[in-house]
C-alpha cells in the first residue's frame, strides 16, 4: 500500500518525518508538497484530512494523522523493523518521549515565535523575548547531551527532531561553540548523516534565506543570560519506588495526577516543590531534571519530566488499563497527535498568557495571547467529532484536555454558542471524581494567584 504524506521543505516537522522515513527504510511513500502560499492547506480537501490544517500529514488508506511526532511513531510501530529508533524498553521509550514533547513544547514553539511575525505579519525585526527563548532552548539541549546522542548513547527519533529544529534555530541565532560545545558537536556529527544531507538541509537552508530575505539588515542578536541561586531544604526525603515532584497549581502536573488516580497507580509519593521559593533550581533538582519543570518523576535510580511522557511511562509498566493508552497503532497515533497538540498548542498557549502576568508583573492579558487561546478553541472544538478527543473510548488524550482547557476556560470562558461541543464534553469531564479530586483544587490555587496578580 502506498502512503501519502502532505509536506513542505521548509517546515522542520516535515523534514524530521522526511528524515525519519530515509533512516527507517519505510518503503512506498508518495510525497505532496502543499503550498502554503497559495493556501492549499486551507481548502475543503485538506481541511477534511486534517482540520487543524498543518503539515506534514499522513494519509495511510483512509486514516489520517498528523502532528511529525505521533506520526514518526506510527509509521514506525507499523511500518518498520527498526528497533533502535525508537525501541520497546520502557524507560529508553520515555526518555525518546520526553525529548519529543520538549520539541514540541518548547523547541519547535520558539523558532515559530521568532518567524511568525517576520514571515507571516511584516516584523522587520525578531524580538528579544523570541531570541531569549532559542537561547534557553539551546541551554537545556546542552545540558540534555550528557552522552553522544540526546537519548543516549545509540541515535534515536529524538535526535532526528532535535536535528530539524535545531538546524532552522541555528539558522536564526547561530550556535556559539564556545558556549554550547556539546551542541556543536552534536549537530556537526548529525550534517554527516546521508538523510540529515538529503532531506533536511535544502529545506533548512530554504526557510532560513526566506527568514533573512524578510528581515533584511534587522536581524538582531546578542541576548544577556541571567542566572539565580535559590536554596532547596525538602526534597531529602526517604527513597521510595516512585515518587513525584508536582506543583497542584501546575495544570501538566494536575494532568499527571488525574491519570494516576484514573489508571490507580498505587505506590506513589507526591513531593510538592515550592517554584516561589526556587526549590526547582537547587542543584539537587537541577541533577534530576537539568529542565527544572515540575511534574518530575524519580523511579529508583530513573529520572523522567515531561507529564505527557511521564504518563506514558507509568501506563505502560505500571498499569493494567488498556483504554486510556492502547496498544493499536491507529488508535494510538491520535492519542499521540493529540497529547503533541496539547503540548505545543494547548499549554503553550495558556503558559504564553499566564507567565507575562505571573513572572512579569503585567496589569491585563495580552491581546494577541487571548487570540492564541481562541485559536485553540477553535481547532479542539473541530476534534471533538465524537463523544471524547480520541474517539468514542475515554483515553489519556481527554485527560490532558481537561487539565490545559479546563484552567483556559477560567482565563477566557468558552462560549457554549461557538463551542458547543467543548462545552458538553467539558461538562462530562467536570463530573468524573478524578476530575474534581486532583485538578479542581490545583486550578483554584492557580486562578487565586492570577487574580491577585491581575487585582
Amino acid at each position: 500500500m502506498v502512503l501519502t504524506l502532505y509536506k513542505l521543505d521548509a517546515s522542520p516537522p516535515a523534514r524530521a518525518v522526511t528524515m525519519v522515513i530515509e533512516a527507517a527504510n519505510i518503503p512506498n511513500v508518495e510525497y505532496v508538497d502543499v503550498n502554503f502560499l497559495e493556501k492549499e492547506h486551507l481548502k475543503d480537501n485538506f481541511l477534511k484530512m486534517n482540520p487543524q490544517h498543518t503539515v506534514p500529514t499522513l494519509q495511510d488508506d483512509d486514516f489520517y494523522v498528523w502532528d511529525s511526532h505521533a506520526i514518526a511513531v506510527y509509521l514506525l510501530t507499523k511500518y518498520s523493523k527498526n528497533t533502535t529508533l525508537y525501541p520497546s524498553d520502557p524507560k529508553q521509550r520515555a526518555i525518546i518521549d520526553q525529548r519529543l514533547h520538549f520539541d514540541s513544547g518548547i523547541l519547535f514553539p520558539s523558532l515559530r515565535g521568532a518567524i511568525e511575525p517576520v514571515v507571516y505579519r511584516g516584523a522587520k525585526a525578531i524580538k528579544p523575548e523570541a531570541l531569549e527563548k532559542i537561547k534557553s532552548g539551546y541551554d537545556f539541549s546542552e545540558k540534555f547531551l550528557t552522552k553522544r546522542w540526546f537519548a543516549g548513547d545509540e541515535l534515536t527519533l529524538a535526535d532526528i527532531f532535535f536535528m530539524a529544529s535545531i538546524s532552522s534555530l541555528n539558522e536564526i541565532l547561530p550556535i556559539d561553540a564556545a558556549a554550547y560545545p556539546k551542541l556543536t558537536e552534536w549537530l556537526n556529527r548529525c550534517k554527516e548523516l546521508d538523510y540529515y544531507k538529503k532531506m533536511n538541509e535544502p529545506g533548512s537552508i530554504q526557510l532560513g534565506n526566506l527568514v533573512k530575505s524578510k528581515l533584511g539588515s534587522h536581524i538582531v542578536s546578542g541576548i544577556t543570560r541571567t542566572t539565580a541561586s535559590f536554596q532547596l531544604n525538602n526534597l531529602k526525603k526517604r527513597i521510595m519506588v516512585l515518587k513525584l515532584y508536582k506543583m497542584d497549581a501546575s495544570t501538566p502536573a494536575r494532568a499527571l495526577m488525574m491519570t494516576i488516580e484514573a489508571a490507580k497507580i498505587p505506590n506513589i509519593e507526591f513531593i510538592e516543590v515550592n517554584l516561589a521559593e526556587g526549590e526547582h533550581l537547587n542543584d539537587e533538582f537541577v541533577k534530576m531534571n537539568p529542565q527544572h519543570t515540575v511534574p518530575t518523576l524519580q523511579d529508583d535510580d530513573f529520572y523522567l519530566w515531561d507529564s505527557h511522557a511521564i504518563a506514558v511511562y507509568l501506563l505502560t509498566k505500571y498499569s493494567n488499563n488498556t483504554t486510556l493508552y492502547p496498544s493499536d497503532p491507529k488508535k494510538r497515533a491520535i492519542i499521540d497527535q493529540r497529547l503533541y497538540f496539547d503540548c505545543g498548542i494547548l499549554f503553550t498557549s495558556l503558559r504564553g498568557a499566564v507567565e507575562p502576568i505571573v513572572y512579569k508583573n503585567e496589569g491585563a492579558f495580552r491581546p494577541e495571547d487571548l487570540e492564541k487561546m481562541r485559536s485553540a478553541y477553535d481547532l479542539s472544538e473541530k476534534f471533538l467529532t465524537k463523544r471524547w478527543v480520541a474517539g468514542d473510548e475515554f483515553s489519556l488524550a481527554d485527560i490532558f484536555f481537561m487539565a490545559s482547557i479546563g484552567t483556559m476556560e477560567e482565563l477566557l470562558p468558552i462560549d457554549p454558542t461557538t463551542y458547543p461541543r467543548i462545552t458538553e464534553w467539558l461538562n462530562r469531564c467536570k463530573e468524573l471524581d478524578y476530575y474534581k479530586k486532583k485538578n479542581v483544587p490545583g486550578l483554584k490555587k492557580l486562578v487565586d494567584i492570577i487574580k491577585s496578580r491581575l487585582a
